[in-house]
């Protein structure tokens, strides 16, 4: 069955990166028509022509070059001898098989081009020849016309590729001098390191009458050839060229080529995301530089596909049982993972250098952020298994991680001890570490809960200075720094909420209800909403929607009230300036209405009595930001007394209540006070 030219051109699929490939092709089939003379001077020039824009200033740096038009390449290679002319006209010849040749690349050029248009002066035979010929989609090759030559001629054979037709493409194609110079580089890099590599020009005219000459060399002397190594991957050989580049510019990646056939394949793959060691550049005598590794194998050039636009294995290892069931294929991601460790050892004294700035990194991040792994600063192995230069987001989860394994496998090991019937000496000292182990993480937890403590506090403190309006935080949101408001403690449990700010015996209340009205819990009924209400024994509540436990009756074992005031004012002033108020008249009331409300009695759904009596433990508490002199004196002369801490507090014990007020700064004192021991210790 006889192939068309469009049918093969049809099946090239080129992406907006591969725009410039047909030309990189035709550069490269003149590299290896050079690679077949003996001739001294080997030279390529390539002249650019593209769509010109009235009035249009041009260079070859320029920023927003045109797109280009038509491409002419020249070379004095081997030309078009009989023997290669025949090769170009048969699809999928295998003459220049041994050059990396598949007998497509002039189709790939017509997948970007209308035609192609060749003049070759050659000799073969001891004679002279000039053969002419076009070759486009639909009429394949014609007008090809061989002529003899009486004199010796310089060979030279020209190439232009006409009209750059593909619309999806042609933006792409907007690459100035510069930039195309840069992709010649990386295409046909594998020749410079060879040393086949012949003198490439790009040509472009800036005018009608004047044109400018780039050097492609000068692009490829910037790379330096730092070493060549030969690695194993499976039973496969793989030799890698390894360069070093100066930090001149504004890159941030070590990248991996891969080549087949002598061309560079794909798009440059980042090594950092193998390995996170090379997420920065090589220090080498206090000088930064970047590697650039171009991979060749056998192995590559067996499963290049036919466009050289990728390969024909899987990227990666968990894609291999999608080509074979016998799994023998290698993928991208090993050959990477295997290239990333050999490179750690070539440049070892870097790798120990970045993985001891990494170590003291995570150090860093342990003490000041993360105190919940404190046990692991003093596990070498543990700190050696995190990646180096990753974000802390990346940090906590790598930790998280290993935390979670290590105290498993403590957890696994002690519960395998206890069932053991016999144990020996050896056995109990392993155990014993065992242990140790996990009292090293439950320190570990107690220092995360009191790292959160200190922000809490930070948090607090900021809350009671006045902003920048001279207006304070409003009541709500120091109430629900504490505890949200509206919610219950079947909505949110105790490590989430900071009671202990008030008073640390509160920090486990069983039941806690936030701002809810006292009919919301109870079948007591009544509008107050207490700003806080906390009842010492959650089973003795009644049963309803907001709470309930598996007792929903019997007598309440205590009961504590809190109210705050927003800061920056006086609390409960009925009247300005009027003092004449006690502390108590803020939370008794709650109490009273528990105590001698009408529906005190009344039965829960299951027809139970709840009881709250005078003999309940009972404590109010009041929040406020200022005391006023004369407040006090008001409430001194009423019963109440100060406390050691700047509080004051009334006692009535015919009702056993206890009632204390606070103003917000003593409260922030007495909580730093508590803590500060810990803090000196944990954040020294």
């Amino acid at each position: 069955m006889e192939v068309s030219a469009q049918d093969i051109i049809d099946s090239v699929d080129l992406t907006k990166s591969e725009a410039l490939l047909p030309i990189y092709e035709s550069i490269v089939n003149s590299i290896i028509s050079l690679c077949k003379t003996n001739r001294e001077n080997k030279r390529i020039d390539v002249f650019i022509e593209r769509q010109r824009r009235e009035n249009k200033a041009l260079n070859l740096f320029d920023k927003e070059p045109d797109p280009i038009l038509n491409v002419t390449i020249v070379d004095n290679g081997q030309g078009f001898t009989e023997e290669n002319f025949t090769s170009f006209k048969a699809p999928f010849s295998k003459i220049n098989k041994k050059y990396g040749c598949k007998g497509v690349g002039r189709f790939t050029i017509l997948a970007m081009f209308k035609r192609i248009e060749v003049i070759s002066i050659y000799e073969e035979n001891d004679f002279w020849y000039r053969r002419r010929f076009s070759f486009d989609a639909e009429k394949e090759i014609y007008a090809d016309v061989k002529d003899v030559l009486k004199d010796q001629q310089d060979a030279q054979t020209k190439v232009k590729l006409i009209e750059c037709w593909n619309e999806e493409l042609l933006s792409a194609t907007t690459k100035n001098a510069e930039e195309i110079a840069k992709g010649i580089k990386e295409h046909c890099f594998i020749y410079y390191l060879s040393n086949t590599l012949p003198q490439i020009n790009i040509i472009e005219n800036t005018n009608d009458s004047l044109s400018e000459s780039l050097s492609v060399e000068n692009y490829f002397k910037i790379e330096a050839k730092d070493k060549e190594k030969s690695i194993k991957v499976r039973d496969e050989d793989f030799l890698l060229y390894i360069l070093k580049s100066n930090k001149e510019t504004n890159r941030k990646n070590n990248y991996v080529n891969f080549c087949a056939n002598s061309r560079t394949v794909g798009s440059k793959k980042d090594l950092s995301k193998v390995d996170s060691l090379y997420n920065y550049p090589i220090s080498e005598n206090g000088e930064s530089k970047f590697l650039d590794i171009y991979v060749v194998s056998s192995y590559l050039d067996a499963h290049v596909n036919n466009s050289r636009t990728g390969f024909k294995i899987p990227d990666s290892n968990d894609e291999t049982n999608l080509f074979r069931e016998d799994n023998t294929l290698i993928s991208i991601e090993e050959i990477l993972k295997r290239i990333a460790e050999e490179v750690a050892v070539i440049y070892e004294s870097y790798a120990k250098e970045t993985k001891k700035r990494s170590i003291e990194d995570v150090k860093k991040y342990i003490k000041t952020s993360a105190p919940q792994y404190t046990s692991f600063i003093y596990r070498q192995d543990i700190l050696e298994l995190i990646p180096p230069n990753v974000s802390d987001e990346k940090k906590e989860e790598h930790l998280h991680k290993i935390a979670y394994n290590e105290d498993k496998k403590i957890e696994e090991r002690i519960d395998k001890f206890v069932q053991q019937k016999e144990v020996n000496e050896e056995q109990i000292v392993q155990i014993v570490q065992s242990i140790k182990g996990r009292t090293a993480y439950n320190s570990d937890r107690l220092a995360e809960y009191l790292f959160r403590r200190k922000a809490i506090i930070n948090l607090f403190e900021k809350m009671l200075d006045a902003k920048e309006n001279g207006k304070y935080e409003l009541e709500s949101m120091i109430h629900n720094l504490i505890f949200p408001m509206g919610l219950t403690n079947r909505q949110l449990t105790y490590q989430y909420h900071n009671l202990w700010l008030l008073d640390e015996r509160f920090a486990t209340f069983k039941f806690i209800a936030s701002d809810k009205s006292i009919t919301s819990f109870s079948q007591i009924k009544s509008s107050l909403e207490p700003d806080l209400l906390l009842i010492n024994d959650e089973k003795n509540l009644i049963n309803n929607t907001i709470s309930y436990g598996s007792r929903d009756a019997g007598e309440v074992e205590s009961m504590v009230i809190f109210e705050f005031k927003r800061p920056g004012d006086t609390a409960h002033q009925k009247r300005k300036n009027d003092f004449r108020w006690e502390f108590s008249d803020l939370v008794e009331g709650y109490f009273d209405q528990f105590l001698y409300g009408e529906e005190k009695d009344k039965k829960n759904y299951r027809k139970n009595i709840v009881k709250i009596t005078t003999d309940t433990p009972k404590f109010g508490y009041v929040i406020m930001d200022e005391m006023p002199d004369k407040l006090i004196d008001f409430n001194e002369h009423k019963g109440w007394r100060r406390t050691p801490f700047g509080s004051y507090y009334k006692i009535n014990g015919d009702l056993n209540l206890h009632i204390e007020a606070i103003t917000f700064q003593n409260l922030l004192t007495n909580a730093k006070e508590r803590h500060n021991s810990f803090f000196d210790h944990l954040f020294a």
